[in-house]
């Protein structure tokens, strides 16, 4: 089935979610949170106690600091009052003010050192194994990383009563069809999507943690790595062809947005359970190279439409992934979040 025209008929949008019934938070969490947001946290973190008296520290942690979208959030935060510690696997130093140390997420022992060390009252917990064919061909250390690592975490957080938000992904989704909630049963298909899927098990047996489902991600690169789409306009730019699928889609958002509702999230500690963060319409992967190339002026004719089923690879891949945010959208109705095109033009600077 071919996706949807673009642009879409005068008043019918195909790309938009369906009006979300009043549902539950979800079997993770036992709470109405799409009949009953959070409201306001009163205590953003710093400012609260960790039950014996104590204030809680004001320190927040990032893992995964030195990746795409962790060099956004230090970014984000960078301009801010708190007092940020980036976690990185082998790189240190500093990005603007904040340090980055070396915290090796493989060694069980070098883990709880460094929580212990730098004792956050928040945690931002970024880092995974995040490509499908290393996940795929080295399943020992994607599970380590992302659900034993991950499961260590939320035990230092949830016994000390910190805040903790675990970056996931929409590959935790079979793809069956499109516009997936919260509540929908998660059975993912892919190596890497069932082991994100175990570190939200691990993270979701505690109460009062969050985890953050994260759609496709573009925008240039901060960490001085390319990006797939960078490689992709490279491509482009050398007038190579490329072909991409034009069946399989998700719900891309830039990374600044991402990262933006990532911060405000970690300060909701009243934000518990599941939510999606990602864009509101829902393109292919075909669609969204060609009006990102067509910003960039480059030919049309180097992309080119393919299917699923011409091109087999040695996972099947979901089909559709596209995401809900109503959710996200309830409890920050305040954040920016972009339209695509709009999104593509803010992300200007690859050209």
């Amino acid at each position: 089935m071919r996706g949807p025209p673009w642009p879409p008929p005068e008043g019918d949008d195909p790309t938009a979610p369906p009006a979300r019934r009043a549902t539950g938070g979800g079997v993770d969490t036992g709470r109405n949170l799409a009949e009953d947001p959070p409201t306001v946290n009163r205590n953003p973190i710093g400012e609260g106690s960790q039950g014996r008296g104590r204030p809680m520290p004001n320190r927040i942690v990032v893992t995964g600091a030195s990746g795409q979208l962790g060099s956004y959030v230090l970014d984000r935060l960078e301009g801010t009052a708190r007092e940020v510690v980036g976690w990185s696997r082998s790189t240190g130093g500093h990005r603007g003010r904040i340090p980055i140390v070396p915290v090796d997420l493989a060694d069980p022992g070098a883990l709880a050192a460094a929580l212990d060390r730098d004792d956050p009252g928040a945690i931002l917990h970024l880092a995974a194994v995040s490509r499908v064919d290393e996940a795929r061909d080295n399943p020992e250390r994607a599970r380590r990383i992302n659900v034993e690592a991950t499961g260590e975490i939320a035990d230092w957080a949830s016994r000390r009563g910190r805040r903790l938000v675990f970056a996931s992904t929409d590959l935790v989704f079979d793809g069956s069809r499109p516009w997936w909630r919260e509540e929908d049963p998660a059975e993912p298909i892919l190596a890497y999507g069932r082991s994100k899927r175990e570190g939200e098990r691990a993270v979701l047996r505690h109460p009062g943690l969050l985890v953050a489902r994260i759609g496709l991600l573009y925008g240039p690169s901060r960490c001085g790595r390319p990006t797939s789409l960078d490689c992709l306009l490279d491509a482009l730019r050398r007038g190579e062809r490329r072909a991409l699928f034009e069946d399989e889609f998700r719900t891309p958002l830039d990374y600044a947005t991402a990262a933006e509702a990532l911060v405000l999230l970690l300060d909701r500690s009243d934000a518990i359970g599941i939510v999606h963060v990602a864009g509101a319409a829902r393109v292919s992967r075909f669609e969204l190279l060609r009006r990102l190339a067509s910003r960039e002026g480059m030919p049309a004719d180097l992309i080119v439409p393919n299917r699923q089923a011409d091109s087999p690879g040695p996972e099947p891949r979901p089909a559709d992934v596209s995401l809900d945010t109503t959710r996200l959208a309830e409890w920050l109705p305040g954040l920016d979040r972009p339209a695509l095109e709009e999104g593509l033009e803010r992300c200007r600077r690859w050209g």
